[in-house]
């Protein structure tokens, strides 16, 4: 019994073989059909989330500290007319200090702000005024320091503000926390030049 149906499976499959040949040329191709009508207009679709084209950085500007500052608390400030009501209720600024390396350009530490750097006792901050307040558009870089000695030798040489203008939250979806990303990310998010 198990040599027959050895036998038969051995001659289903030579057939199979056999029996399969090489295609032929490829047939000329058919003329097209005729359009069919259009169907009706879909539902609008849901509101999407808001986008990044309104994200506004300033370009990196020097320090106005002095080289050695003998009081505690020392600021200041630089013009920055897109800051308003608005955009302080709702949306987000965030500042940032950039030290370079004298020995090598290539050595750059960013900080966002604020920032404590406890080698030196030094606090750094970042505040703004909008209008109707005196000196209203304005962005002021504070330092302080931490123990009540004088501040010293500021570490930041330039500075630099991002401001990201509030949305309507998309619902059931999660809001990005801007300020836990670190500074090369915002940039890589934003498109934004280092």
């Amino acid at each position: 019994m198990k040599t027959i149906k050895y036998i038969i499976g051995l001659i289903i499959c030579g057939l199979l073989v056999l029996a399969c040949s090489k295609d032929g040329e490829m047939g000329m191709p058919g003329e097209d059909g005729v359009d069919g009508q259009n169907g009706e207009q879909g539902p609008q679709g849901e509101q999407g989330e808001t986008g990044t084209a309104n994200v506004i950085y300033s370009d990196w500007f020097s320090s106005l500290f002095p080289d050695d500052i003998a009081s505690t608390n020392y600021s200041f400030s630089v013009i920055a007319p897109d800051l308003t009501d608005e955009i302080v209720e709702n949306g987000l600024v965030i500042g940032y200090g950039r030290f370079t390396s004298p020995t090598s350009a290539e050595i750059r530490v960013v900080e966002q702000l604020p920032f404590s750097f406890f080698e030196r006792n030094q606090f750094y901050s970042l505040s703004f005024s909008t209008p109707p307040a005196t000196n209203s558009e304005r962005a002021f870089i504070n330092l302080r320091s931490m123990d009540g000695s004088p501040i010293g030798e500021p570490f930041f040489e330039e500075y630099r503000y991002v401001i990201i203008p509030g949305g309507i939250p998309a619902s059931g979806k999660p809001s990005i926390n801007y300020k836990i990303m670190s500074y090369k990310e915002l940039c890589t998010h934003f498109d934004i030049p280092q």
